[in-house]
């Protein structure tokens, strides 16, 4: 059975990134910016980097996690009974509060 098709992936995609992304930079910003020895450039690109691979760990950690939840037969149920949007979103966002 197929869970995911591109529309809940998108979704997920853009709800972990906004997640993700606010903690990224309230941690980031301050140690990139007052790191010494760069230039503006590679200030950004590091904080680019740092920020994608947050991300890409994230979604990833959601997504397995999720599908390990898809064990229990009244998750799936109550996974399924939802809109592709809704899915998306809890997708994305599935770790929040652990």
């Amino acid at each position: 059975m197929k869970y995911y098709n591109s529309t809940i992936i998108k979704t997920a995609a853009k709800a972990s990134f906004f997640y993700i992304s606010w903690l990224v930079a309230l941690i980031g910003i301050p140690i990139v910016f007052f790191r010494d020895g760069l230039d503006l450039i590679e200030k950004a690109l590091l904080f680019t980097g740092f920020l994608l691979f947050f991300w890409l760990m994230y979604l990833l950690l959601c997504i397995s996690f999720h599908r390990f939840s898809m064990r229990n037969e009244q998750s799936r149920i109550s996974y399924l009974a939802k809109e592709d949007i809704e899915k998306g979103k809890e997708l994305g966002t599935y770790l929040d509060g652990w």
